[in-house]
């Protein structure tokens, strides 16, 4: 009993840091859906299918996150997990340095001026994306050893008590 209590607290300190990195991934792809669409982005070579293709991974992995885990989660759960958590972290920081280099430079051609509100608002989730991604990352690699450490190892032989004679 008192496992299943440790495994559902465990479960749920994981859907935390999953839900709100689901979300902050899912506002980065929205705005850059909305930039992409609305501000014209598409029509800007090169940073326009960037755009587009941040969107839908942005989108992609936000989505899975949203996909509840049960408590005990199976070795390829924990290997998909750990991809779109590392993926995920990889989308938003690769967003946030090409955003402070267009701020800077000319990125393909292409330079950001100012901070208007979808760029502070790109930044905060990005940054959130990150830290909550990190946070489940190690919370769940934490369990997976903690879990792990309990079984025996398939390479280890089966102890056999030695016959004693009385």
């Amino acid at each position: 009993m008192t496992k299943l209590v440790r495994s559902d607290l465990l479960h749920h300190r994981l859907a935390i840091p999953r839900l709100v990195a689901a979300v902050s991934l899912l506002a980065v792809g929205a705005v850059h859906l909305q930039q992409y669409i609305v501000r014209y982005y598409r029509v800007i070579p090169t940073i326009g299918p960037l755009f587009l293709l941040n969107f839908i991974a942005a989108t992609l992995l936000g989505l899975y996150l949203l996909v509840p885990a049960r408590a005990r989660v199976s070795r390829v759960r924990l290997l998909a997990d750990t991809t779109v958590a590392l993926s995920g972290m990889g989308v938003a920081a690769g967003g946030l340095v090409a955003l402070i280099i267009s701020e800077h430079a000319p990125l393909f051609g292409f330079m950001e001026h100012g901070y208007r509100f979808a760029i502070v608002f790109t930044i905060a989730s990005e940054v959130v994306a990150i830290l909550a991604l990190g946070v489940f990352l190690a919370l769940s690699l934490a369990a997976s050893r903690k879990r792990d450490s309990g079984r025996p190892s398939p390479a280890a032989p089966p102890t056999v008590a030695p016959l004693t004679e009385s």
